[in-house]
């Protein structure tokens, strides 16, 4: 048995686990031994990695396609947890979009603070109990380097992962007592659909991307090795130093530079 499986086990709830980080967690959870409930929207891509999954590493996989922002979202989950243990839950899911706040689709930039933020809150509340209960359990919070600095062209982005990495700096202490690890994992730029979605192109820093841009690989790697022993994890050097930057600088001024970042990258500029 895994030091994760040992540790966090039988079963653990992957948000967002159609693709990217989300999907590279399962698969190295999985690896470990423990049993995975994997959600997101896209059942085909749900299915195909639960099948992936249950063939690689001998364990069960369940798929539980369903909108992260709906109204009704623990209830749907319910008959899916019912029956397990959870004592792993990340909280992976997550889109963003770039663009003056007033010129977005309003239902866009309400639907990405339910996904990005109020879906992780119901989940954690409601499968955390047990964790708390048991004496044992983590909670990941995928949280970005862009949580430490607002933005122009991605203020509701910037500030919907400011709220998970408070959040979960907050919950850590609450539940550190009882034996319950969490994590505000705070990647940079990572080689997921997430660009392609808020209609962004990292390949605008030229030669630098391969510096800038982490895989997925690396990310969650990163994260599964500081659970229980950190609990806000920025993956990679760079991100390190521009969030100390961050940290140093005036606000205003590091609002400015980031929102130069943003342009910089926006697809057609």
């Amino acid at each position: 048995m895994s030091k994760l499986a040992e540790r966090y086990g039988p079963w653990a709830v992957v948000t967002g686990a159609s693709a990217g980080i989300g999907a590279e967690f399962a698969r190295r959870i999985a690896e470990r031994g423990v049993n995975v409930v994997l959600i997101a929207r896209r059942r085909k891509r749900l299915e195909e990695l639960a099948s992936t999954i249950e063939d690689m590493y001998r364990v069960e996989a369940r798929v539980a396609p369903v909108d992260l922002a709906s109204r009704d979202l623990i209830e749907v989950l319910q008959p899916v947890l019912a029956d397990i243990e959870v004592g792993l839950l990340v909280n992976c899911a997550g889109y963003g979009s770039s663009g003056p706040f007033l010129d977005m689709d309003r239902s866009v930039q309400e639907s990405m603070i339910n996904v990005n933020c109020r879906a992780s809150i119901l989940l954690t509340h409601e499968i955390a109990q047990g964790m708390r209960e048991r004496g044992r359990g983590g909670v990941i919070f995928v949280s970005s380097v862009n949580g430490f600095c607002a933005s122009r062209g991605m203020a509701n982005y910037n500030a919907t992962k400011a709220y998970d990495l408070l959040f979960a700096e907050g919950l850590a202490e609450e539940l550190r007592p009882y034996g319950v690890d969490v994590q505000a994992l705070c990647p940079g730029s990572t080689l997921t659909e997430f660009h392609r979605v808020a209609g962004l192109d990292a390949r605008q820093f030229g030669p630098l991307t391969r510096l800038i841009v982490a895989t997925p690989t690396a990310v969650v790697a990163t994260s599964l090795r500081a659970l229980g022993r950190r609990v806000t994890v920025i993956p990679g050097v760079l991100n390190k130093l521009v969030v100390l930057t961050l940290r140093l600088m005036p606000r205003r001024v590091s609002t400015w530079l980031f929102g130069l970042m943003v342009d910089r990258v926006a697809k057609g500029n």
